[in-house]
């Protein structure tokens, strides 16, 4: 990968840990709120593979970690959305053009990430009904499966334009 790819990953992350709660978090939407750092994590590990998601998803966590509101324990979305960036580059890569992969990787990492949020928010001491809890279960899927619809073509176009993998893939191409 060169570094102009690192790059694109890199601002693509932040662009998501701000946008996240200064925008979607505003929105008026019944249930939880849209993920869009997840769906952006997903979508570089589904393009790049497992390597790529691992590093996405640790950095994304690391600044979900240290932006405010950080009113959470300093490290757990760093573990999860690392490991949850592993296991879709290993399920999700691979060669496909088509669309419904990335739309049903993005609502299963998605619903991971908000059980696991959950488990951990009940295990510090939080308490959750059932009514919301399955609402915002369902809605987490939902709504990461529309923003992967317009996020994952930005991100295959991206990885397109910004040339071949390393040395060895752009011999390959000529």
């Amino acid at each position: 990968m060169n570094i102009y790819k690192y790059l694109a990953v890199f601002l693509s992350i932040v662009v998501a840990v701000i946008f996240q709660p200064t925008f979607f978090a505003k929105l008026d939407l019944p249930g939880a709120t849209p993920d869009l750092v997840l769906v952006i994590v997903a979508c570089w590990a589904i393009t790049k593979g497992p390597a790529v998601g691992i590093v996405a998803g640790f950095l994304a966590g690391f600044l979900i970690d240290v932006a405010p509101p950080g009113n959470h324990l300093m490290g757990i979305a760093s573990i999860i959305l690392a490991l949850l960036g592993y296991v879709i580059g290993i399920i999700g890569g691979g060669q496909s053009r088509s669309m419904l992969r990335p739309l049903l990787v993005s609502s299963m990492a998605a619903t991971s990430f908000f059980v696991f949020r959950t488990i951990w928010a009940i295990f510090a001491g939080n308490s959750i009904s059932l009514e919301i809890f399955s609402l915002n279960f369902l809605t987490q899927g939902l709504y990461a499966a529309v923003l992967a619809i317009f996020v994952y073509p930005g991100i295959t176009y991206l990885d397109r334009k910004l040339g071949p993998l390393s040395r060895s893939d752009e011999l390959r191409m000529q």
